[in-house]
């Protein structure tokens, strides 16, 4: 349990340390922390929690708006919940939340589970996978945050022969617009920048 307990802790502070750079320590075993945040965006609040052991957990998010009960979500996530958000990136008054997971392993690749509310529903939130181009280099550990209505997301460039420990290429950031395209909710990408420490390919 202990050693469980440092595999997320270290998971975490790799965020921070690396400017949203997410490492984390390979492991064969699923960590049993469990994810619990209360987000308050307006007039909603989003009780946030997560089942506390297997690599493929449940989520589940309550929904209330002045205080008075909504709805439940379930939802079933690919490794561990790692943080969540609220904000309204396509600035229509509805708000969103953004759950950022990463799976176990050396790895750790990151996923974004995401839901629009409205007054008598909601909508799911895809992303629009990597293009070849944005995917170059790419070998996991994610990290997401909301910064200016887009959601901002980053990860290490890996060239060939690089450890997993040690990527060369800097950091990609890549910045998602939210978008409803033929009736769904879809983040975008707008624009990618590299990390100006990127070095040319080998």
């Amino acid at each position: 349990m202990r050693q469980h307990h440092y595999i997320v802790q270290l998971c975490l502070f790799m965020i921070l340390l690396m400017g949203g750079a997410l490492y984390a320590r390979p492991t064969e075993t699923p960590t049993s922390e469990s994810f619990k945040k209360t987000l308050i965006f307006k007039k909603h609040q989003f009780d946030i929690s997560t089942s506390d052991a297997g690599s493929v957990r449940e989520l589940v998010i309550r929904v209330s708006r002045d205080n008075a009960f909504l709805m439940t979500i379930r939802q079933k996530t690919d490794g561990w919940v790692v943080n969540a958000e609220a904000g309204d990136l396509d600035q229509n008054n509805a708000p969103e939340i953004y759950i950022y997971s990463c799976t176990y392993g050396s790895g750790a690749f990151g996923k974004v589970y995401a839901f629009q509310f409205f007054p008598d529903f909601f909508d799911k939130i895809h992303t629009t996978p990597l293009t070849a181009d944005l995917a170059e280099g790419y070998m996991g550990h994610d990290s997401f945050m909301i910064e200016d209505n887009m959601l901002i997301r980053k990860f290490p460039i890996y060239h060939p022969g690089d450890t997993n420990a040690k990527p060369t290429g800097g950091l990609r950031t890549i910045m998602y617009k939210l978008e409803e395209v033929e009736k769904r909710l879809i983040l975008t990408p707008k624009s990618s920048l590299p990390h100006p420490s990127s070095l040319p390919n080998r």
